[in-house]
């Protein structure tokens, strides 16, 4: 007999720019009425939380990291969001982490992305805020975006609740907690 278990929750990381929409995310995906504001540093420390992500799954741990430009810190919010990512001593370390990008200004979002393939990490690009970017006229093809990036990108509506469900499957696709092998 094999017997596979679970030696800790999957420990999923909320990255992006200020504003970009994590903490209306980090509600949706966790039940949880955190403060939201639209100025900097509202988050200002991490806030951790848990989601259920499917049938086949159990609850996951959702990271809700300070917003960050680039992993080189100008501040000390950014500087725990960089040490949470690249240092994998850090009890909250990643193992998955969704960089969600206000759709209207991508070009902002993809210094930060980029900087995170670079680690080898499992990463999800989640494009926030589609309906603002089709409003000012911006087309985004995210099948291209994923083939350049070599990521996936799920389109989603935070604030709408809107491609939660696919941000889960993305999640549960790229990556499982560590497991542990028990021989029986």
């Amino acid at each position: 007999w094999r017997i596979i278990m679970n030696s800790r929750n999957l420990k999923v990381a909320l990255a992006g720019n200020p504003n970009s929409g994590k903490s209306t995310l980090f509600n949706g995906l966790t039940g949880l009425n955190q403060s939201v504001g639209n100025y900097p540093g509202i988050t200002v420390d991490k806030r951790i939380g848990r989601s259920y992500l499917g049938a086949s799954s159990k609850d996951v741990d959702i990271i809700d990291l300070p917003g960050t430009y680039s992993l080189y810190p100008k501040s000390l919010e950014e500087k725990l969001t960089q040490q949470i990512i690249c240092n994998k001593d850090n009890k909250d370390h990643p193992d998955v982490i969704v960089v969600v990008a206000d759709s209207s200004n991508l070009r902002k979002s993809l210094l930060l992305v980029s900087q995170i393939i670079d680690l080898k990490r499992k990463v999800i690009l989640a494009l926030n805020m589609l309906d603002v970017s089709r409003d000012m006229g911006i087309v985004i093809d995210k099948h291209h975006l994923e083939t350049q990036l070599g990521i996936p990108v799920v389109s989603i509506n935070a604030r709408k609740k809107i491609g939660i469900e696919d941000l889960k499957s993305a999640i549960l696709s790229v990556q499982s907690p560590d497991k542990q092998i028990l021989e029986v």
